[in-house]
């Protein structure tokens, strides 16, 4: 495993541990069971079918992780380098943008994070674990996930 995966599953496994910069808010309440880390796609990949339309342009890697976000259990506010889909498959949280409006997801959506998005945090306000199946792909070598400082909406 990748020295960026152990650190991306140390953050989520152990409560209040920062990632990225210092000022950053941390996980908390998150568990994380990968599935499969940094599988490598050739140097390009283009696919355009049956509307839907995927491209890179550099090699990139792919990881899927499985996580469990306890009740009151916090993603902390944070980015993702390429492209992020997230499927929920237990449960329901809430997304909470930069601009501190959120959107809620139940079992069976899906939402996308890109790296040209504003950071998010992913939190369970209900009294049921949340299960997520995230799809990560990123710039081969990137971190999957970089900590990001809050915009100030009471959240972490």
């Amino acid at each position: 495993m990748h020295r960026r995966t152990s650190a991306f599953l140390a953050a989520i496994s152990i409560p209040l541990l920062a990632v990225g910069v210092a000022s950053a808010t941390g996980p908390s309440g998150v568990t994380g069971d990968p599935q499969v880390m940094a599988a490598k796609l050739p140097d390009a990949i283009k696919v355009n079918a049956d509307g839907v339309k995927f491209q890179t342009k550099a090699p990139s890697d792919v990881s899927v992780l499985n996580l469990t976000v306890e009740p009151g259990g916090t993603t902390g506010w944070h980015s993702h380098p390429g492209l992020a889909v997230i499927a929920v498959s237990e449960g329901t949280g809430k997304l909470y943008l930069a601009d501190c409006s959120s959107k809620t997801f139940h079992a069976g959506q899906a939402f996308a994070e890109s790296g040209d998005d504003e950071p998010t945090l992913f939190r369970n306000e209900s009294s049921s674990p949340v299960l997520l199946t995230v799809t990560f792909i990123a710039p081969r070598g990137e971190d999957i996930i970089h900590g990001e400082t809050g915009p100030g909406c009471g959240l972490s």
